[in-house]
């Protein structure tokens, strides 16, 4: 009768593990990458001097991208949009940078105030459910660096291991491939 009783409480725990996380910090393995079920696809790479541009690198307002964005031990500096306009505004120079309001609004930060990259999340354009990681050179606003994976809000789910940390593995291949300092 007791075994009866705990079927239910090993089922619980049994779907508790079976389901990934969805944006939590994730720490790189021995191997300098994060857990991944699958490989994303790189679309984008292209040769970038990424150690002379590694001092600042900007992302959305997300906890999460900022977490796994130093979880890569490679920018010397990360902070969001809003930590960006509070140092803007601390150094006294919102009137010379002007609003952070779209490309333009980056790219006179890039050149007003400091060099930085540029890393966020997009939708692909042309392909329904998929999920892209892009890194942006804001001087020109190009995309030096884009990953896309399958975005599967059916079948499989969307977590960490299967969605974000893939796109996160393929972002460390390209800094290996274009840095001479990083040490992952």
């Amino acid at each position: 009768m007791k075994f009866l009783k705990a079927i239910p409480i090993f089922l619980t725990i049994l779907a508790l593990n079976s389901c990934g996380s969805v944006m939590k910090v994730s720490d790189v393995n021995e191997k300098g990458f994060f857990y991944a079920t699958k490989e994303s696809t790189t679309l984008k790479s292209v040769d970038f001097d990424l150690d002379s541009n590694k001092q600042l690198l900007v992302v959305p307002n997300s906890e999460y991208m900022k977490g796994m964005a130093e979880k890569l031990n490679y920018f010397d500096k990360v902070i969001t949009f809003d930590d960006l306009e509070k140092e803007i505004i601390k150094e006294n120079k919102q009137d010379e940078v002007g609003s952070l309001t779209g490309k333009i609004g980056l790219n006179n930060a890039f050149r007003k105030y400091k060099k930085f990259l540029y890393l966020r999340f997009d939708e692909n354009k042309e392909k329904n459910n998929r999920i892209q990681l892009k890194l942006i050179n804001p001087e020109n606003f190009d995309e030096i660096f884009i990953a896309d994976t399958l975005f599967d809000t059916v079948w499989v789910g969307v977590y960490d291991g299967n969605t974000f940390n893939p796109l996160f593995n393929e972002l460390i291949k390209y800094i290996k491939k274009n840095s001479k300092t990083y040490n992952k």
